[in-house]
């Protein structure tokens, strides 16, 4: 089976500065590492720019500027006028069209980044009412999260699928806890966020100023806020190391404990705990907002999760508190070692393979 896969969360070799491919966060988390284990598994799949040429068909234009058709095309984020009309004309001429969805973009917020991209009085070119059109007219959707689904089903009419968020554990390396003070930290971009790190305002300081634990940001970004003033810290108080590409993105998880603050809004509802399985898998106990995503996964893993959700400041409190003491991060270490084990990239492949192998060669779904 031929596979297309076009993203704009995804650069080919020849529009990159450094003449490789470059996967964005999510284009990687949801297609982009599992490209090679569907070649491996006999697939042809190509990555590249998706067009129309002779408005019959998609086709998929690669880093040679060569032009394949293939059976199935794999689109993210893509939102252009126009795309929906050339979704359908290409499934009436056999090809199936699967569009990924991680985000509940219609529930962004002013405050992050993508806002700008994607709202209709901002960017005419690309936004959020061409995109509902694009997911109306594909053949299918696949979807991170039960809450995103009931969210776009009541906005899209189309046959969904939910592929949860996995981790390819191989690539990451377990840290070696600190005995004391230990390094509480976030990994993220602040340009992407909403409202979120302002929530542990008036949480951390008080341990940061007594020297009981210290704070870290993996991500920080020239000309991007602040996350120690978002957190209301002086920089000065906080260490930091730079943004970096997706494949190099596992060495930014260096900390003792991961936090993971969110601000309660359907956006974050909708949102999948990729963060606390990347978190879990570099052997970095965490504490998460406890949200639709985190309330899930901790019932998943219990009755002992290694982690701990907090509904409110005095949650937050309470958790790191606990996560001070050296032996509790270690048995807590070594239980989101294991349990990450259940949400390693295999089973996302098999779920991929599986949802492919139920693809008719240019014909519907048998779902």
């Amino acid at each position: 089976m031929l596979i297309g896969v076009a993203s704009a969360d995804y650069l080919r070799a020849d529009n990159s500065a450094s003449g490789l491919e470059m996967w964005g966060g999510s284009g990687w988390a949801r297609v982009g590492q599992y490209v090679e284990h569907i070649r491996a598994a006999g697939h042809k799949v190509v990555c590249g720019i998706a067009w129309n040429q002779d408005h019959k068909q998609l086709s998929i234009e690669d880093s040679e500027h060569i032009h394949h058709y293939p059976d199935v095309i794999i689109l993210q984020r893509i939102m252009h006028d126009g795309l929906a009309a050339t979704i359908k004309a290409a499934r009436g001429n056999g090809q199936v069209v699967i569009n990924d969805l991680d985000d509940w973009y219609w529930g962004l917020d002013p405050s992050n980044q993508a806002f700008n991209a994607s709202h209709p009085k901002i960017n005419h070119q690309e936004n959020t009412r061409f995109y509902a059109s694009t997911l109306a007219a594909s053949s299918l959707l696949t979807v991170s999260t039960p809450y995103l689904r009931d969210r776009i089903s009541q906005r899209v009419k189309c046959p969904m699928v939910i592929l949860p968020n996995y981790v390819d554990i191989t690539r990451f390396t377990p840290v070696v806890q600190s005995e004391s003070p230990p390094v509480y930290g976030w990994a993220g971009s602040t340009l992407h966020r909403s409202g979120d790190i302002e929530t542990l305002r008036g949480v951390i300081k008080p341990f940061v100023t007594s020297g009981r634990i210290k704070i870290h940001h993996s991500g920080d970004l020239a000309g991007a806020p602040s996350f120690a003033e978002g957190i209301g810290l002086d920089p000065a108080q906080v260490s930091t190391s730079e943004r970096v590409q997706f494949f190099d993105y596992p060495k930014m998880l260096t900390f003792d404990v991961g936090l993971v603050p969110l601000r309660d809004t359907p956006f974050n509802h909708a949102k999948s705990d990729i963060k606390g399985l990347e978190y879990a898998a570099s052997g970095i106990p965490f504490i998460a907002q406890a949200l639709s995503p985190y309330q899930e996964l901790l019932t998943q893993w219990s009755p002992d999760p290694g982690f701990y959700i907090a509904k409110r400041s005095s949650n937050w409190i309470k958790g790191i508190q606990n996560m001070i003491d050296y032996e509790t991060r270690l048995k807590a270490q070594a239980t989101v070692l294991e349990r990450v084990k259940q949400r390693d990239i295999a089973y996302g492949v098999k779920a991929w393979l599986d949802l492919l192998g139920s693809v008719v060669d240019k014909g519907p779904l048998r779902l």
